[in-house]
């Protein structure tokens, strides 16, 4: 079996057949199929939604697929073949308009899902809906938690049998990159990658750390 967060889904790949066993919303899906024009169009997910550059987790504590999701949606316009043509040569491109990427929706309307998905039969099992885009690793663990970030700089720890928040701590920076947990041996630690600050993300911007959460 092969797992691909794609254009806001989750494609499940029969790796003997090369079939697709099942394909899965996993955030806000519309107007994908609407042809762009000049008057312009809204899509979700946007050029910045869906899943980014961390993949899917498998929790085989439950037999399930963990994904996080962004959910934000973005506005692309066409332009003239007469502006088209008057663009310098040597300038950055990246489409049919001088919009590149579009323009995202407002912050105030992003979020980001988190969505357990049985690995066999494709459903749903939760499905958890953060106040920030969800950009970071998804980490399950063997003592049935889920712990994941969001760009607001909390991390969760869910139940992975129901998706509850069970706990939450604010790290002061966009959470973005991994999270880990791990044992030394006189007890649980959990590693978080904090403080990721980009142009194209809204972010409070600090000091890039690492910090590490356990009971003393």
């Amino acid at each position: 079996m092969a797992v691909a967060p794609k254009d806001g889904h989750l494609y499940v790949i029969d790796l003997k057949t090369g079939h697709q066993r099942f394909r899965l919303p996993m955030t806000t899906i519309a107007n994908v199929d609407v042809p762009l024009a000049q008057e312009g169009v809204r899509f979700c997910p946007g050029s910045q939604g869906g899943a980014e550059w961390n993949g899917p987790a498998y929790n085989p504590e439950n037999k399930t697929i963990v994904v996080g999701e962004v959910d934000w949606c973005s506005s692309v316009r066409t332009d003239s073949k007469q502006v088209l043509q008057s663009v310098s040569l040597g300038q950055p491109w990246s489409g049919s308009s001088r919009d590149g990427f579009g323009t995202q929706d407002d912050v105030s309307k992003w979020a980001g899902w988190v969505t357990a998905t049985d690995a066999v039969s494709g459903t749903r099992k939760w499905q958890f809906k953060a106040p920030y885009p969800i950009l970071g690793a998804v980490t399950p663990t063997a003592g049935r938690l889920v712990f994941v970030g969001d760009m607001g700089g909390r991390l969760y720890a869910l139940d992975a049998d129901s998706g509850a928040q069970l706990w939450s701590s604010q790290l002061d920076g966009a959470i973005a990159g991994g999270v880990i947990s791990y044992d030394t041996g006189a007890g649980q630690r959990v590693a978080v990658a904090v403080g990721m600050t980009s142009p194209i993300w809204p972010t409070a911007k600090v000091t890039a750390k690492v910090v590490i959460l356990g009971r003393k």
